[in-house]
């Protein structure tokens, strides 16, 4: 039992980084070093498929008598399966690009292989989800952070070389199994390095480095044109993450919790010292606070009572739809017409403002609207680029009022919802079942982006098929959150009992700089943990 003057000189574990520096020049090391040698390449083997597993459009072979069409048949076009009925030397490819379509012949009765190799990144992900937590508890965020980055490394490396259709695609669900791994065990280490006064700055840094990477891999897939190539390309830059190991701190957070004292003095003098911190010679004392500890809930106790229920529902429903979105609308840019390398920069870059225009909408109209509005805004470009869809891609500008309604109008919103999901989520689960329900939301939406690229296949089916799906997905999952109350301005809910009704009293208003801080500490907290899995 630790003596009042002994509890009065311990430290808790956010009081460290105000006596160390929250952010200083050992934060800011750290934080480059990751971009560089994890975070900015870590993107690329989740969208990579939009470029190896695109189907080029084919032709008839020039005086073939059993293939007599003219001009260029494209996937869902007229005629689009008119060689399933001929003889492979009769037709040919055209494009000036390969693709694993190409390659292992994935065409006719093994077209859905294409969309099967693209969805096992994200079964991978499904996978490996219970194990990540309880791996990076246990032995540490530095080491797992590591073992998964290596194994997406080597595996991306190696999914250039199978000659055989299913070894790649076992390759390609290992990649997502370690990217869930390596992209939860990455942000938690680096925001378990920062005060929590800085945590938005970490996450939004990342993420912005996420967008960035994207935007570079549209330019790398249209120098590289052959998908072997363009997988070592890809893959090659992860070597550096081998030396990053040793520049590279165990969390702070963790050691305290694990009771590594002698590592956790070191480390905490040392980022001191890079930080310009004086600090005095008495060791290290940590409060972690175990001698009051509250009983968290289970998976059961989020539908303990209706209201909860109603939420745990409403925002599994919400994540499924926004990952199913915003991972369709990058998978669709070789199908939507026009350039696919334009199309998936277009559709990246509209992320820039997109991040920053959110933080204003959730501040200025609420939670609830700024996830319900640009849901439905979503859905209206959906629609748009339906009511522009046409088999006669000669109309340049159907063609172009398509692409931005899809690439541009589109994405950007369901940017702002994505990310306003996660504030909206975390402050509608009561703290006892908050991490439990944000697991459970994350769930969602992982099974959401696994279904994304087969949405995308439905396009061969008819070509309204996939923005009408996504469209009217959006369009339905706005009304149920009408349901559920404005979190903005109201205290957060500390166990189930508790519940938030508009209009209810005890209301306590914040300054708008104050909210705008807590609100990105929530979302740099919570943001892509599954590496936009």
């Amino acid at each position: 039992m630790k003596s009042e003057t002994e509890k009065m000189e311990a430290l808790t574990a956010d009081g460290v980084f105000e006596t160390i520096g929250s952010f200083g020049r050992y934060q800011l090391f750290i934080l480059i070093l990751f971009n560089i040698i994890e975070w900015f390449w870590f993107g690329w083997p989740v969208l990579l498929m939009t470029f190896i597993a695109a189907e080029p459009a084919w032709r008839c072979i020039s005086n073939n008598t059993e293939c007599p069409l003219n001009g260029t048949m494209k996937p869902g076009g007229n005629n689009y399966d008119f060689r399933c009925n001929i003889s492979r030397h009769s037709w040919e490819f055209v494009d000036d690009f390969t693709s694993v379509v190409t390659q292992f012949e994935l065409v006719c009765d093994k077209a859905i292989y294409g969309t099967v190799s693209s969805s096992l990144i994200f079964f991978g992900g499904i996978v490996s989800a219970p194990l990540i937590g309880s791996l990076a508890d246990k032995y540490g965020r530095k080491i797992m952070m590591f073992i998964f980055g290596f194994v997406v490394a080597l595996f991306s490396l190696l999914s250039a070389f199978p000659n055989v259709y299913w070894l790649f695609a076992l390759f390609r669900f290992i990649i997502g199994f370690g990217i869930a791994g390596g992209g939860m065990s990455f942000f938690v280490l680096i925001t378990e390095l920062v005060g929590v006064r800085h945590r938005s700055l970490m996450g939004t840094s990342l993420w912005y480095c996420w967008t960035l990477s994207l935007m570079a891999l549209a330019g790398v897939a249209y120098l590289v044109r052959d998908w072997r190539m363009l997988c070592i390309v890809t893959g090659a830059p992860a070597i550096v993450m081998v030396f990053g190991w040793f520049f590279t701190p165990e969390s702070l957070r963790w050691l305290f919790v694990k009771g590594k004292m002698d590592e956790a003095e070191k480390l905490y003098r040392k980022i001191a010292r890079v930080n310009g911190k004086e600090l005095p010679e008495e060791a290290l004392k940590i409060d972690t606070g175990n001698d009051a500890k509250t009983r968290l809930g289970d998976f059961r106790d989020l539908f303990k009572t209706k209201s909860l229920t109603k939420t745990t529902l409403i925002s599994c429903f919400c994540w499924f739809v926004n990952a199913m979105v915003y991972y369709g609308v990058f998978l669709s840019a070789p199908s939507i017409g026009g350039n696919m390398y334009l199309n998936f920069f277009l559709a990246s870059v509209v992320e820039l403002p997109a991040i920053p225009g959110g933080v204003w909408i959730y501040n200025r109209f609420g939670r609830k609207k700024g996830v319900i509005l640009p849901m439905l805004l979503a859905a209206v470009g959906a629609a748009g680029a339906v009511l522009l869809t046409t088999d006669d891609e000669s109309n340049e500008g159907f063609l172009a009022g398509k692409i931005v309604l899809s690439m541009i109008w589109a994405k950007f919103w369901i940017m702002i919802s994505f990310d306003g999901v996660y504030i909206y989520s975390f402050e509608l689960f009561p703290t006892v079942v908050r991490s439990v329900g944000m697991s459970t939301s994350l769930g969602c939406a992982r099974i959401g982006s696994f279904l994304s690229p087969y949405v995308i296949f439905l396009g061969r089916v008819h070509p309204l098929l996939p923005y009408g799906i996504m469209g009217t997905m959006a369009l339905i999952a706005g009304f149920p959150c009408m349901l559920l109350p404005e979190t903005r301005f109201k205290p957060t809910l500390e166990n189930i009992d508790q519940s938030i009704q508009d209009g209810s009293t005890g209301t306590e208003e914040k300054e708008d700089d104050e909210l705008s801080q807590g609100t990105d500490e929530k979302k740099a907290f919570f943001r892509n943990t599954e590496s936009y899995l």
